[in-house]
């Protein structure tokens, strides 16, 4: 097989990677062996012909620039018969010729040009395919980025910013009076800092580079390049901070005192986000039933989980949320009182209290107990000073005043309740034996079932096991 894979790879009439392009007197070769003629004695353009003189295709390179930072490159191909179609301008190999460069994408990606000349059967086919119109859909983004260039130019316009020698930064122009922040450079990096103390944006460069990377507070990622304006001098440049500022201020950051606002906006979105993703319940409509029996009715919050927010922010809207062994032990409602006055109480899962709530249109009711069968999780409170092993447990299934419970946010972890007993016995993920005998021993007054899960008998990772625990709990 290696052998008759190494003749095909001999044999074969496409352009390899090793072989050598060259152009001479109009006539091209692949490793000193003729293959076609071509013409580029007119700037951008290239006329290809077999080595008998045929007129096989033209192509010509097109480009336009959206900014100083993007541009497109593209060839339009014309067949002898007049067809046109666009195609990506691709560099496939290193060289300072064009001509050369177009000759490898024609022959390498497209086989229109092979060893044995262009192929007028794969040149027909070539131009029988219909291709994106590339010249339409970059003129479109050119006109698109040249129109936010003008709308950035006259957002830019409207404060006038001028940049002082000393980094200060005025808006109204050089003999402006109102002071918008300040620019400050080290090491390759410029800062943009408003009147709050808050760097907007960073650039950094190097002195021999002229494309800039930027970032502001708002995690915003950009680059300018302004040629040698914006290489690194080793010193504070007063042109590029001014290049700089214009380029924030194109972007929608007004300096000022702005970011302190729009970060404060920012961290209640993430807030707001968090919270719509979270498993914690805030201010549903629900009922809270005591110890006692008592019920309240109004607003329910119950907190299973930190939020996950950016860890650069802070949440203090729960003080409980940030401390120490509180997530899924309480509950409070908001209700109004015999008296038709708003109070608020809060209530422990230590005291086997019942509550239901309304999440999104299902109602799910929770019981807060202690459990059995978990000892690791009492170590693990303690140590962290807790002493308390009683959570809220949503309750999922429910038969005879028995129930399976899972932990919110713990798909995995389960709690068997039985009716004649005061604590839960905890499911995790330990291993079937382990769990299987302590479980037979917490429900030792019912001989025969807990014999029969002593035995393994009970997969206790199947929740659809653990309901027929329930179903089958002391009938026998």
């Amino acid at each position: 097989m290696k052998k008759i894979i190494l003749l095909l790879l001999i044999t074969s009439p496409l352009l390899n990677f090793g072989q050598k392009i060259k152009v001479k007197k109009g006539i091209v070769t692949f490793d000193k062996i003729e293959v076609a003629k071509v013409n580029d004695d007119i700037r951008n353009m290239y006329k290809f012909s077999t080595l008998k003189g045929e007129k096989a295709f033209d192509v010509e390179f097109k480009g336009m620039s959206a900014s100083n930072l993007e541009g497109f490159q593209w060839l339009e191909l014309t067949s002898a018969e007049g067809k046109k179609t666009e195609v990506p301008y691709e560099v496939l190999m290193t060289s300072f010729s064009v001509t050369k460069l177009i000759i490898k994408l024609l022959s390498e990606k497209y086989e229109l040009i092979s060893t044995k000349g262009i192929d007028l059967a794969k040149v027909d086919a070539f131009f029988a395919i219909d291709r994106e119109v590339l010249s339409d859909k970059y003129a479109k983004a050119v006109v698109s980025a040249k129109a936010d260039e003008a709308e950035r130019q006259a957002t830019v316009g409207k404060y006038d910013p001028f940049v002082k020698d000393d980094g200060t930064i005025l808006f109204g122009g050089s003999r402006g009076t109102k002071i918008a922040g300040r620019v400050t450079y080290g090491q390759n990096s410029y800062s943009v800092i408003d009147l709050d103390g808050i760097t907007v944006g960073t650039a950094k460069g190097c002195s021999t580079c002229t494309s800039v990377d930027a970032t502001t507070y708002t995690d915003e990622e950009f680059q300018f390049d302004y040629g040698s304006r914006t290489m690194m001098t080793g010193r504070f440049s007063r042109s590029f901070a001014q290049i700089f500022v214009e380029e924030l201020l194109g972007r929608g950051y007004q300096l000022q005192r702005e970011a302190k606002a729009q970060k404060a906006k920012l961290h209640k979105e993430r807030v707001k986000v968090a919270k719509e993703n979270s498993i914690n319940l805030y201010g549903v409509n629900g009922v809270v039933t005591d110890e006692g029996g008592k019920t309240y009715k109004g607003t329910i919050y119950a907190i299973f989980e930190k939020l996950e927010l950016n860890p650069a922010q802070q949440q203090s809207d729960y003080a409980e949320m940030n401390s120490i062994d509180k997530f899924g032990k309480f509950v409070s409602v908001k209700y109004k009182n015999e008296k038709n006055r708003v109070r608020t109480k809060k209530f422990s899962a230590k005291n086997n209290i019942k509550f239901c709530a309304d999440d999104e249109g299902t109602e799910k009711c929770f019981m807060g107990m202690k459990t059995k069968g978990n000892a690791l999780m009492k170590m693990s409170n303690a140590s962290n000073l807790g002493f308390d092993n009683s959570y809220f447990y949503e309750i999922i299934y429910e038969n005879n005043g028995h129930m399976v419970l899972s932990k919110p946010g713990e798909e995995s972890t389960y709690v068997l309740k039985f009716s004649d007993q005061k604590n839960g016995f905890m499911i995790d993920g330990r291993s079937n034996d382990k769990i299987s005998a302590k479980l037979a021993k917490f429900m030792s007054n019912c001989k025969s079932l807990a014999e029969d899960i002593k035995k393994g008998e009970f997969d206790l990772s199947n929740l659809d096991n653990l309901k027929q625990i329930v179903d089958e709990y002391c009938k026998s």
